[in-house]
């Protein structure tokens, strides 16, 4: 089942989300996880956002184990973030 999240990091610039998508090699389809189906993500008040939707739970765990969280602490001082997690019951992509 495909799931969404928000993941709100308080207290970092959106400098440190730069840092770890080039960290990760990712730019546009080149170094692109596998399983996501859309990402965004942009400056909040004092932080920034990621809103992004994955095929399933399984592959953002995988994603999240083998790629991010090595690129979190070579980054060093990502925040914990506030996520909120749902099961995708519609969704749309625009062409």
């Amino acid at each position: 089942m495909a799931i969404g999240q928000i993941m709100q990091f308080s207290g970092a610039s959106i400098d440190k989300y730069d840092a770890v998508r080039e960290e990760l090699g990712w730019d546009g389809e080149k170094g692109k996880p596998e399983g996501i189906l859309a990402h965004a993500a942009g400056s909040m008040g004092d932080g920034f956002c990621v809103v992004e939707w994955w095929s399933s739970e399984g592959e953002w765990d995988k994603f999240f184990a083998e790629r991010l969280a090595p690129a979190f602490e070579k980054v060093g001082d990502i925040p914990q973030p506030q996520v909120t997690r749902f099961e995708v019951h519609a969704s749309y992509v625009a062409s």
